[in-house]
């Protein structure tokens, strides 16, 4: 099967906080979607790889996704090794996506940096053709970056007003890591209700940037072709 949209998440839960309305949306657009986690969240200070297992399959059928992938990297330890790039590079190869997303280059957790650096890579070398794997060569010509707590200057915002709350079922799917009513053993920096409330002031936030009542910020390093001025900044008010 082909992909349309190909997100990767460092673990479980961070491709539906950071892009998970972009994958609403695309999906009620009819493009095929699927998440890669990178691991499984073992490290966390609450659940387990059970809970989280579970609690990944529920949030993958809100999202309504065609394809979820663990690749069990080791948590805690994301490296950039040939056989950590192997891992992705078959599922680029496999799954062929025109559009791939991955965490932005800087943030708080370790992991998250240095998944966007095999990511990086791994995108690059799967274009190279005398890169021989099962698969032949592929590369998507689209990648994004999406936000996770570092709050980097988006290239673009993405209105997710229509998908909003869909997106907040997402990321409560998963009860042991984020504010909830679920019993805790530590209390983590995004278990508490002020990052559940931070979850919801940033798409307001973004989205006021944007002229609706919920956005969603990617960067891009491309530059961005636009061949209607007057149409696309439509939107835009003074």
């Amino acid at each position: 099967m082909e992909i349309d949209v190909l997100a990767f998440g460092p673990h479980p839960d961070d491709a539906e906080m950071g892009c998970g309305g972009l994958l609403i949306k695309l999906k009620n657009l009819g493009y095929k979607t699927g998440i890669i986690d990178l691991t499984r969240g073992e490290l966390s200070s609450n659940g387990n790889p059970d809970t989280r297992t579970k609690e990944t399959q529920a949030a993958s059928e809100i999202l309504g996704l065609d394809i979820r992938e663990n690749l069990k990297l080791c948590d805690g330890n994301i490296i950039n090794d040939i056989e950590s790039r192997n891992r992705v590079i078959e599922c680029l190869r496999k799954y062929k996506p025109g559009m791939v997303l991955i965490p932005y280059h800087i943030d708080r957790h370790p992991d998250h940096e240095n998944a966007h650096k095999l990511l990086k890579d791994s995108i690059f070398i799967s274009g190279l053709v005398k890169y021989e794997t099962a698969l032949s060569y592929y590369r998507p010509n689209i990648v994004l970056n999406y936000m996770l707590h570092f709050e980097f200057i988006p290239s673009f915002i993405v209105d997710i007003a229509d998908v909003f709350e869909k997106k907040v079922d997402v990321v409560t799917s998963y009860k042991s890591q984020f504010f909830s009513t679920a019993q805790k053993d530590v209390v983590t920096h995004i278990s508490t209700k002020s990052f559940n409330d931070i979850l919801h002031t940033r798409a307001r936030y973004f989205g006021l940037k944007i002229n609706t009542s919920a956005g969603e910020p990617y960067f891009i390093n491309s530059k961005i072709k636009i061949n209607d001025p007057v149409n696309f900044f439509n939107y835009v008010r003074y």
